[in-house]
């Protein structure tokens, strides 16, 4: 039996498609042992759907304690006399599997839901958007529903950690000059999925900001450090190492670049790479590579004095997006014997506590 292509893939594809390959064909013993934050994250969520799920008001059929293919068969037979809503259930249609939190009976069939301890949408209040990573899986689900003539439409909905019920409109477009609904982002997501389980997709490795927190992170770096990969390099990511990769192949073929001599006007050989951004590129090679290099000053820097200074920092929460920490030092005449610590700390994890502890610092 092939491998499906499951909710939990899609996610773990959209944020790093070497991760899927990693997952289904790597030695396991390459695996490093799971992030103790990781795990917590895990537990905080399992902890938040449950807390979610005791609360509810709405009757709902709870299929949770079964598993597998008797899992599958009693939603099914859930959704087909109707029941309004289905927690624990699970779905398949050909190769696509999933386990949505929820399921819900609208207008013309069911509306796939998930119960998540973040965010529903990214971006400040005034640029808020769907997550792809939750888009897709909700998709997922979409799909199969439609393949089995369950669906209520190319719609699903995020229970988060606010309290929200975020609505994903998986047909409109995701802004005047992106026309790409997040359907596409599914479909093209469950395609290169496809392509990775066949084995007709080769992924490679990248360094980027989550890498910390994979188990496959010591392999990973390991394997870039060897190949001497360009995403060691800072801010160059995944989508600048493919539109340096047709020239250069790695930070030592990039050290030796001659910037003036790949620059045309504002533009140069390597598409979607300003002249500003390839010198930045190449400088920092350079210093990856040859021996002793040190961090050095491109201006000069002349640092105010002040008889009284204020150093600030925060701490927050990410779990419960919670501002619980604003603390200060204050030094006089640059005299650290000088120095008071003063802190503003809520007591508990509420919005009229950090609005408190907010007030207080200010």
């Amino acid at each position: 039996m092939s491998t499906p292509v499951t909710a939990t893939l899609l996610y773990d594809l959209v944020r790093c498609s070497h991760r899927v390959t990693m997952d289904l064909f790597a030695e396991a013993s390459r695996r490093d042992p799971v992030n103790p934050f990781v795990q917590l994250l895990w537990e905080r969520g399992n902890l938040y759907e449950k807390s979610v799920v005791a609360g509810l008001k709405t009757p709902f059929l709870d299929l949770s304690p079964f598993s597998g293919a008797k899992k599958e068969h009693l939603t099914q037979e859930a959704m087909v006399r109707g029941e309004p809503l289905i927690y624990g259930g699970r779905i398949q249609a050909g190769d696509l599997l999933g386990d949505p939190d929820l399921l819900r009976r609208e207008e013309g069939g069911y509306v796939p839901g998930d119960i998540k301890s973040g965010s529903g949408e990214e971006g400040d209040d005034e640029n808020s958007r769907p997550k792809k990573h939750y888009a897709v899986q909700l998709a997922l689900y979409v799909d199969i529903l439609e393949r089995k003539g369950l669906s209520s439409g190319r719609r699903g909905f995020i229970w988060d950690v606010h309290g929200q019920e975020v609505v994903y409109d998986l047909m409109t477009p995701q802004g005047v000059r992106n026309n790409d609904t997040l359907y596409d982002v599914y479909q093209e997501a469950l395609g290169e999925a496809r392509r990775i389980i066949g084995r007709s997709s080769k992924t490679l490795p990248a360094y980027g900001a989550e890498c910390k927190l994979c188990h496959w992170y010591s392999a990973c770096l390991g394997d870039l450090a060897t190949a001497n990969d360009l995403t060691l390099i800072p801010e160059l990511g995944r989508s600048k190492r493919e539109a340096l990769m047709a020239r250069v192949s790695n930070i030592r073929e990039l050290a030796s670049i001659d910037v003036l001599a790949s620059t045309s006007g504002k533009k140069t050989v390597f598409p979607g790479i300003g002249p500003e951004t390839l010198a930045k590129f190449v400088e920092r090679a350079r210093l990856l590579v040859a021996p002793n290099s040190k961090p050095y000053l491109k201006n000069p820097v002349t640092l105010p004095k002040s008889d009284v200074e204020i150093f600030f920092d925060i701490e927050v929460d990410p779990m419960r997006d919670i501002c619980y920490l604003h603390g200060f030092i204050e030094r006089h005449d640059g005299d650290n014997t000088s120095e008071r610590y003063v802190a503003c700390f809520a007591d508990s994890p509420t919005s009229a506590a950090e609005e408190a502890v907010f007030a207080g610092a200010w």
